[in-house]
Parts: structure tokens; sequence; C-alpha cells
């Protein structure tokens, strides 16, 4: 069976690298990415103590210059979205490469390791370190991931399966930086936030009464048997004093629960809803990828 890269089932990290790259040799850049899950293992092994992970991800305009065809199914370009001021941008990367784990250090040490590896192949686009704050809390307040799969659900919602086996073991990746206006959110009562996300902030309940336009009213989408379509997210707050917010990362077996999570929350409804925590939160970037299995980087010509 196909190994998939380590840092996309793998749960509760405390602090993360994001890094989106740019390839200027497709040659080279393959040869690299065929010793990344090996460089990953020997890390992780060297500090037990920091649970390190890593993934890298291939983007759609990309691929055919690294792998040649077949492309993962699905595997599109990042498709922006706007309605009104919500706006969910696409921004240009080809590569994404995402480190975790327990220890700051350890994680600078790989995400810095697998950068030096792929050396003047890639040029770096943005680079961002997240960390995780007391009771998984965003900045905003309240808890986030609350409903993220854990333990054997996370596999089945992240993993490429049967439906693509050329591909089998490999997750289709979606990112987006959102920069928070917690000026403008703190001006809120608390009845107000808990609206707009749809819990309660103290002990996230969810709010029986909660508006169509809360948060979680928006991304919860079901299949046509009523069934949750679920991703794994490895979300974490980022930032300075200026500048701050969440960087979204989502996991999935197929790109389609992202999408259509994403269109609940830009795109108003007939009764002109969207997502009311966008009032307060801009999405910078957006990107979309596959991260295929250790199996297919290494074996990759």
């Amino acid at each position: 069976m196909p190994q998939p890269q380590t840092a996309i089932c793998a749960e509760g990290e405390t602090f993360a690298a994001f890094l989106t790259l740019m390839v200027t040799d497709a040659a080279a850049a393959r040869r690299a990415l065929r010793g990344l899950p090996a460089l990953g293992r020997r890390l992780a092994g060297e500090t037990d103590d920091a649970a390190l992970s890593c993934a890298v991800a291939v983007g759609a305009a990309i691929w055919p210059a690294l792998y040649g065809s077949p492309a993962p199914r699905g595997l599109a370009p990042f498709q922006a979205l706007a309605d009104g001021p919500r706006q969910a941008p696409a921004t240009p990367a080809d590569l994404f490469l995402h480190v975790h784990g327990q220890r700051p250090d350890s994680v600078f040490a790989l995400a810095r390791a697998a950068r030096a590896a792929l050396g003047a192949a890639v040029t770096l686009v943005e680079e961002i370190h997240g960390f995780r704050t007391r009771q998984s809390r965003d900045l905003t307040g309240f808890v986030d991931g609350t409903e993220n799969p854990c333990g054997a659900e996370r596999p089945e919602a992240a993993l490429v399966g049967d439906e693509d086996p050329a591909f089998a073991a490999g997750s289709h990746v979606s990112l987006q930086r959102y920069v928070h206006d917690l000026a403008a959110w703190e001006r809120l009562s608390l009845a107000e936030q808990e609206a707009a996300v749809g819990r309660s902030k103290a002990d996230d309940v969810e709010l029986d009464d909660k508006p169509a336009s809360a948060h979680i009213a928006r991304v919860v989408i079901e299949d046509e048997d009523g069934a949750e379509l679920q991703v794994v997210r490895h979300s974490l707050p980022y930032g300075g004093t200026d500048e701050h917010g969440l960087y979204f990362v989502a996991y999935a077996r197929s790109p389609a629960p992202f999408r259509r999570m994403l269109e609940a929350m830009v795109r108003r409804d007939g009764q002109g809803h969207g997502d009311r925590l966008l009032d307060f939160s801009r999405a910078v970037t957006g990107a979309a990828f596959f991260a295929p299995s250790c199996d297919f980087l290494e074996q990759a010509e």
C-alpha cells in the first residue's frame, strides 16, 4: 500500500510552517522532491519529542512539467470567488510545503532543510509560521476546528482511495490566508460574536437558534444522502501585532467539499445570507494542490 505524506493525517500540531513556492527548474525540482519524504523521516527521527510531520503538494499548472500525464482526478487551479465585498482571491503558487510539529525550532529546521534541498529549482512566494493557542482558539477567541475529523476518520476524509488508484494515498489540498480585523470584531457584543460564529464563546456549544449567516451554518456541507462531507483541517493562527489572522489548510480526498464550503461562505443564498465572519476576516491568498503519496514522489523518474 502506498504511504501518505506524514503531515496529512497527523493530529495535534502546535506549530507549523506554510511555504508557497514557484518552480524555476522542473527537472531539478522533481529530483529534489524525490528526497523530501526521506528528509522528513530522518529529521523526525532525530527529534522524537517534536512530532515532526511534513508534506509537499503540487499545483495544476506545474504538474505536467513535473510528472506528465495523467494528473490526479479533479486537480485544477484555485478558482477565485467574489460576491460584493466578500472575496476569495486566487494567487499563484506551484508548490506548497507544509511542516508541523510540537516545537518551533524543529519545524523551522525541517522547513529550512526542505527549502535548501529544493535550492535554486524554486523561488519563495510566501512563508508563514503558525501557532496553536490555548484550547485551540482562533484569534477571534472562539475554538477552531471543533468538527475536524479525528483518529480513523482522518484518512477516510483526506486520502484518495480506489476512485483514483494511480494516486491512492494522496490528498487534494486547498489553502487560504485570512487577515482578521480584530479591532472591528472586538467592537461587537458577545451575543453578536456568537451569532456570527454559531457557537458559544466560553464553552463551544452550537447555538440552537444560530442565524443562517452564522459561520458554521455556511460551512457544514452534506451529500445527497444527508451525510456531512468532511475535510481534514490543519489551520492555525499566525501573525504579529500589525497583521494577523488564520492560515487555512484543508486536505480532502476530493476538492469538491472545500469548493462547496467556500461557495457557501462567499456567495449569498436566495435570502441574501453569506458568511457573517467574512465581514471581519478577508482572504488574501488562495491556491489548490495535490499532495501525492510518498511512494509516488520517491519513484518519479
